[in-house]
């Protein structure tokens, strides 16, 4: 047991390092910090839950430099997320460390990064949990360090519970990991969003002799108001007003899809206001995190990819233009901001649409026991493996579905699959593999009451930064005396003006209700003709941007076209009024009228097409007629069978040798229209647009 002078002495040599890495000759240890570091330094494991802000990264940079200074090997980091990654290598540097990650997006620098390890000049590795799953990084990188590990970290610790909000799979081959470091190495968790269930669960995927520091999770700093605005056309009013007149600073406005990204994005660009999309996939998120950093830009609207681990410490404001699925993530999210300043703002607004997209995220959580045989039986019947497009060709699955059953197939132990080089094999252990349907089950009621207490905390009348303390089971919670039912203004209006919203309507009725251009086939060789000669869509083959008149489930008017659609009837009076309107207003001026025919409502869409080419006062063309392939489209349940569905299903009867309406009722992924244009054009038709009644959301 190390003495109370070499305590002391180790603890004043880590402040220096806490000081010079905040830039305070003032800086002191918060409360627990020093307790946390010193029990990492020692070689034990420590759970560290504290609120967002609290400066956990702190404490594995400080262990793992002192542990260095000791001799001690590099730090081995799992982290969910690139935007995490991007700032704990900020913080490491800091502290003069040389922190380096694996990660999808810098593999040219992995060969650098081995010979760094050899040289034992790397202090801390950074990978994704997913990393884990990587033979190479099992059977060549970690071979180099791993005599030598000095820490293992696991930030966002409750992504390892499957009763926490943002379980990731892969985290639980930490498992594993754990029994490849020497003895002695420490272990580090930290979270701020972790209840008492999670807390134990992570104990038992980590070890009970794990440490828990634990402390208050209120944020002093944070003004949290709810508003009720079910329609999107007030949410989008109300912030075109707010920011730019009321909220200094820059701040994230935070969507649950990115449709929703987009569309935010737009209007408030729309209003003059500097606004960026961000969500998984978007190029150049680093450049967006920095730029938000360093205050170039107003506003990023972002999904949860950013929703771990940003650290800006004066961001000032958090908009929730939807309701989360949960408290937990709910307080993850709005923590962003007020770490470094005394006033900052937290609005969330609920949203009509809120609770079907937490019903559909729920309802997809889990694949089926068909679907994990369905993709099981092809990976069998494949001598030498396929590639995720390749299964995807052969198993009528949405692709989210499909990449679940690998995922989580991966997992087992031993596994069912294996991902070599992106190429995925069966092992022949696929008889019998399930997920248990009673954990299953468990689980969906967690998520279930999750959503429960999410609206009761919508519609809490009593401190709001006190009911999520409770939430997540903080014993200090006691109210905030800043949110908007402590200062008791919940009967004050925070409508914006009639003619705002007029104007957020209009905007949504031209921009939400676009159907996208498809550039590119989703594989190549769909069929012999020269359409499909690329994987390109050839941009004189390419369909103009059309128009629908409403998204499904988003209005009365949807409903009703579901209604008529399902009867086989013809579609009402009012439904063609509308639909013609729609498309005199946005004077596209084409020549011709056709449409796609239908496989069971072929009377129903001719009617549609010659009832709005009356009203447009334009001829109706029977240009395209059906061949004997292709199935019904709704059929079909990813990209590359609904692409391959219709690439023999159509041919040009009478060529339209000027701009045409192609019209269909309903849209889903767009790749019946783009097969129709494309042949259209091919025929020398110098314009195609379509348009449609509705389009079908939340698909893949």
């Amino acid at each position: 047991m190390p003495s109370l002078k070499h305590r002391e002495s180790l603890k004043q040599i880590a402040l220096l390092h806490l000081r010079a890495a905040v830039g305070s000759g003032d800086a002191d240890f918060r409360d627990g910090q020093w307790e946390s570091i010193y029990q990492a330094v020692m070689g034990n494991r420590v759970l560290v839950v504290q609120r967002t802000g609290w400066g956990k990264t702190m404490v594995y940079t400080i262990s793992t430099k002192l542990r260095r200074e000791q001799g001690a090997g590099p730090s081995l980091m799992i982290s969910p997320l690139l935007a995490l990654m991007r700032n704990q290598e900020d913080a490491a540097f800091a502290l003069g460390l040389n922190a380096r990650r694996m990660t999808g997006d810098n593999h040219g620098e992995w060969k650098k990064i081995h010979e760094e390890l050899q040289d034992d000049k790397v202090d801390i590795l950074m990978i994704t949990p997913e990393r884990l799953g990587s033979n190479m990084f099992l059977t060549k990188t970690l071979p180099i360090i791993a005599s030598g590990i000095g820490m293992l970290i696991i930030d966002e610790a409750h992504c390892i519970s499957d009763w926490g909000h943002d379980f990731r799979p892969d985290y639980l081959r930490i498992r594993r990991i754990q029994q490849m470091i020497p003895q002695g190495s420490s272990v580090v968790a930290t979270t701020a969003t972790a209840n008492n269930r999670v807390v134990e669960d992570i104990k038992h995927q980590l070890g009970d002799n794990i440490q828990v520091t634990r402390g208050s999770l209120i944020r002093r700093s944070l003004q949290l108001h709810n508003f009720k605005m079910p329609e999107p056309s007030t949410r989008l009013a109300w912030m075109a007003w707010a920011i730019p007149e009321h909220l200094p600073g820059s701040g994230i406005v935070y969507v649950l899809t990115r449709k929703d990204a987009d569309l935010v994005t737009k209007w408030l660009q729309y209003k003059k206001i500097d606004a960026h999309a961000y969500y998984g996939g978007t190029e150049e998120r680093e450049h967006l995190e920095k730029e938000l950093q360093n205050n170039n830009i107003k506003v990023l609207v972002a999904t949860i990819a950013l929703g771990m681990g940003f650290d800006k410490p004066d961001l000032s404001f958090i908009i929730h233009y939807q309701r989360p699925s949960s408290v937990v993530h709910y307080y993850q999210q709005v923590g962003r901001a007020g770490r470094g300043i005394t006033d900052a703002y937290g609005f969330l607004m609920w949203g009509e649409e809120d609770e079907r997209i937490a019903d559909y995220f729920l309802d997809n959580a889990f694949p089926s026991q068909t679907e994990i045989d369905l993709v099981m039986n092809a990976l069998e019947e494949a001598d030498s493996g396929l590639k995720l497009k390749e299964i995807m060709f052969q198993v009528n699955l949405k692709k989210s579905r499909i990449e679940k059953v690998l995922s989580l197939a991966s997992l087992e132990s031993p596994a069912p699959v294996i991902n070599e080089r992106g190429i995925w094999y069966a092992t022949g252990e696929t008889d019998g593999f399930q997920i248990p349907p009673e954990r299953i089950e468990r689980l969906r009621k967690i998520r279930s009451d999750e959503k429960a207490q999410m609206r009761q905390y919508m519609n809490h009348d009593g401190c709001l930064m006190s009911f999520l303390q409770h939430a997540l089971d903080d014993p200090s919670a006691e109210s905030c005396g800043r949110c908007r039912n402590c200062i008791d203004r919940r009967d004050m209006n925070y409508l914006p003006k009639a003619e705002k919203i007029n104007e957020a309507q209009q905007f949504l009725g031209k921009k939400l209700n676009q159907i996208f251009v498809h550039k590119k086939w989703p594989i190549a060789d769909l069929s012999d003709h020269p359409i499909h000669a690329t994987t390109k869509i050839i941009e004189k083959y390419q369909a103009s941007w059309g128009f629908a008149l409403c998204r499904m489930f988003d209005s009365d008017l949807g409903h009703q076209i579901m209604r008529e659609r399902t009867s086989g009837q013809n579609y009402s009076d009012g439904v063609i009024e509308a639909f013609a309107t729609l498309l005199k207003n946005r004077k596209i001026m084409p020549s011709y009228v056709t449409y796609i025919p239908s496989i069971s409502r072929q009377r129903q869409i001719q009617f549609l097409a010659q009832k709005v080419a009356d009203h447009l006062g334009l001829s109706l063309i029977h240009a395209v007629s059906r061949t004997p392939n292709g199935s019904r489209q709704s059929d079909m349940k990813n990209p590359i069978l609904r692409a391959r569905n219709v690439a023999n299903a159509f041919v040009i009867d009478q060529p339209c040798r000027a701009p045409t309406l192609l019209i269909d009722d309903i849209t889903t992924s767009g790749w019946t229209f783009a097969t129709v244009a494309a042949l259209l054009r091919y025929d020398d038709c110098p314009k195609v647009i379509p348009a449609a009644l509705m389009i079908h959301t939340l698909s893949d």
